[in-house]
């Protein structure tokens, strides 16, 4: 692709505040059905073989504990590698808190939305909510020997899951979940209807 446009910064971005607003994770099915606008470099939807969506868990965290970082690496002519983390801090250590995070264990093969705290929505309660800006990781159209989006290796894993009661009173009790992927180019963002549900809890794409 050429370069054929340079990079605008905007008084909104001057203004842009870190951490994100939410984090939906999903488990990949070798059938689901992703749909790809590489001119774009977007996702136009993600949906459950044989049916009209896709649903994700949201999962919420301590404000300003949680991040998506990203760290490239020029691996020559062909590929840049992108190491894509988010983390984020569930306070707590409840038994229901300990079986969601099982629910990530196996090697299980996930996407994640994350949306920051900058988003542009057309609405804050559901299913209004648009989440127009996002950012999209463990799913990517690159490896041109690939021709299937779940098989392209770059899903992603649980990395870690770090914390425990503390000590002293003023101890924080609760984890730091960190879950990763390594892809062959920029999150993508999903341009597709999303839908945020009832409890907060789940989100569908379509």
């Amino acid at each position: 692709m050429a370069i054929a446009d340079g990079m605008a910064i905007n008084c909104s971005d001057l203004q842009a505040v870190g951490g994100t607003r939410l984090i939906a994770i999903r488990e990949w099915v070798s059938t689901d059905a992703v749909v790809f606008d590489d001119p774009n470099h977007d996702i136009t939807s993600i949906k459950d073989v044989g049916g009209s969506t896709a649903t994700w868990g949201v999962y919420e965290s301590r404000i300003e504990s949680s991040s998506l970082t990203l760290s490239a690496t020029n691996e020559g002519k062909e590929f840049t590698t992108y190491d894509c983390t988010v983390s984020w801090f569930i306070p707590g250590l409840t038994a229901a808190q300990f079986k969601g995070l099982h629910d990530f264990e196996g090697g299980k093969c996930l996407m994640v939305m994350v949306i920051d705290n900058n988003d542009n929505t057309s609405g804050t309660t559901a299913p209004s909510a648009t989440f127009a800006d996002n950012k999209v990781i463990g799913v990517s159209n690159t490896l041109p020997n690939q021709d299937n989006a779940s098989r392209t290796q770059q899903f992603c894993t649980l990395r870690s899951i770090e914390g425990g009661t503390g000590a002293a009173f003023s101890d924080e009790i609760g984890v730091t979940v960190t879950v990763g992927c390594m892809m062959y180019e920029t999150p993508r963002n999903y341009e597709g209807t999303i839908a945020l549900g009832a409890t907060g809890l789940t989100l569908t794409t379509a």
